[in-house]
């Protein structure tokens, strides 16, 4: 079954919260356990060290009831059971003892409060009993071992289980010298249980600790589930939503962290998916128009061209100037519709193509294209008395295709000629800009370009209404490729007019396509 964020984050808490407080009772129970035990051996070694001058003093006078009394007082002192064992492996003297049966009974001091002061018969024969219990356990090879150790002049400092006291224990030897100058040994054993105890609280504070640290991880994953877990189930609803085709859906963005990068990204997502279906929805806009046009503007000469021919076939029309008139016309139309199947052919052709590469260019003056260009329209321009202004950088030289370069500035200049009024000017400019690109600009005195048309006047059979300030006369497909010619070459457009100031068109190559 599934899990939700929150859910896993939760746990992933706890998890985390657990390896920590484990780790944290665990180290600080080595911690107090190590400084504890090295503090407690020290301290017994150093008290073993003091014994040994004293117990062979005692031991020098024979006088075993003040040596079983003095082992008995110092037992009191540092709450250790004390063996002492001669140079021969055998326990000489201890601690009241009276069997691992009665070991939780054997502390000296509660037998000394409640019983007085042991006789030294009675320490003797506890002595005895404990060196028999001793030789006849499992521990007597280790303890001999201990003595080996200790008659060599070593200290010991161990933790062992000791079977007579059922815990762990501290054990510390220390050797003292005997009055016949043979190594002794001071065995003192310290009982655990205390410290255990202690270890014990620390571990039942450290579970609090951590029970409490598991309830406000609790606390803490709501109030990430408000900060963290909230936003990304909005982002979750918006690509839901957009999945559904609804590309409207907007995330506020806070912060600037990855959730505030992701919310931008879907945002920017969005945006561009809205962006891409509107031009879908354009294009195929486009595309049934550029039908309609296309059905329309072939009609209207297809219709001509058969009506007049129709009329000569039949013999309707037998007068010669009449015929003339007609050939004229059916010639007229078969031109125009000639011209508008070529433009078709070449924008779809330049649609196609990729922009231009180094090895598909060449170096083109761009002042003796544009004079050339308006040699050409010069004819149409005398009868409208419109005159032609050429300022062009004589020294300007850009890559592309010569014949593409040709066609862009004649269909800018022709367009400009057409809407010129008579006696106007058309101004034909090339200059090089600070930034090392080039501006090529073509003007016109005409009546302008509405500003909400600008945007639509580089798509085919596009026209201008005619309610506006200026109507496309021609077949509406010249701008259309003046722009496919503009983007294979690298270049950039753009068109200032507005009615009642003519147009300008200026296209701007990047310095890289300047030589």
């Amino acid at each position: 079954m599934s899990k939700s964020l929150s859910t896993r984050l939760m746990y992933s808490f706890m998890v985390i919260i657990v390896i920590i407080v484990v780790g944290v009772t665990a180290g600080i129970s080595y911690l107090v356990a190590d400084y504890f035990f090295e503090i407690k051996e020290q301290e017994l070694a150093e008290k073993g060290h003091e014994m040994g001058e004293t117990i062979e003093a005692f031991i020098r006078m024979d006088d075993k009831n003040m040596l079983y009394r003095y082992i008995i007082a110092v037992d009191r002192l540092v709450g250790a059971r004390i063996w002492l064992y001669n140079d021969k492996y055998e326990l000489i003297a201890a601690s009241y003892y009276d069997g691992p049966e009665k070991a939780d009974e054997t502390d000296p001091l509660r037998q000394y409060l409640k019983y007085g002061a042991p006789s030294e018969s009675e320490l003797k024969h506890s002595a005895i009993k404990l060196d028999q219990d001793i030789k006849g356990s499992n521990i007597s090879y280790r303890v001999k071992i201990i003595l080996h150790d200790i008659y060599a002049g070593k200290s010991f400092q161990s933790q062992i289980y000791h079977p007579y006291y059922k815990e762990q224990v501290i054990l510390v030897g220390v050797p003292y010298r005997t009055p016949a100058g043979n190594a002794g040994a001071i065995l003192m054993i310290e009982p655990l249980s205390g410290f255990e105890k202690f270890l014990r609280n620390v571990y039942v504070y450290i579970m609090i600790v951590g029970i409490m640290a598991i309830l406000l991880s609790l606390f803490l994953v709501k109030k990430f589930s408000e900060k963290i877990i909230k936003p990304v189930l909005e982002m979750k609803d918006c690509a839901t939503a957009m999945a559904l085709g609804d590309y409207s859906r907007r995330l506020v963005v806070k912060g600037e962290d990855e959730i505030a990068d992701l919310a931008k990204a879907l945002n920017s997502l969005g945006k561009d998916l809205s962006d891409y279906i509107a031009k879908m929805e354009r294009t195929e806009k486009i595309r049934r128009d550029f039908v309609a046009n296309v059905s329309h503007e072939l009609r209207t000469p297809i219709t001509i061209i058969r009506g007049y021919n129709e009329a000569i076939s039949d013999g309707m029309v037998t007068a010669p100037e009449v015929l003339q008139r007609y050939r004229a016309l059916i010639n007229e139309e078969t031109v125009r519709l000639e011209r508008m199947v070529r433009e078709l052919l070449d924008i779809s052709r330049l649609e196609s193509s990729d922009p231009l590469t180094t090895n598909n260019m060449e170096e083109l003056p761009l002042a003796v294209i544009i004079r050339n260009v308006a040699e050409k329209l010069s004819v149409k321009a005398m009868k409208k008395h419109v005159i032609f202004n050429i300022h062009a950088d004589e020294n300007i030289k850009i890559l592309g295709d010569g014949d593409q370069m040709v066609q862009l500035i004649m269909i800018l200049g022709d367009n400009a000629l057409k809407y010129s009024p008579e006696n106007g000017t058309v101004s034909i400019g090339a200059n090089k800009l600070e930034d090392g690109s080039v501006l090529l600009t073509v003007k016109d005195q005409g009546k302008g370009i509405p500003e909400a048309d600008i945007p639509f006047i580089w798509e085919r059979f596009y026209k201008v209404e005619k309610s506006h300030c200026r109507s496309t006369p021609g077949t509406g497909l010249g701008l259309a490729i003046a722009k496919e010619i503009i983007r294979v070459h690298g270049a950039s457009a753009e068109v200032i007019s507005k009615c009642g100031s003519g147009a300008a068109f200026e296209i701007k190559f990047p310095k890289d396509k300047v030589v």
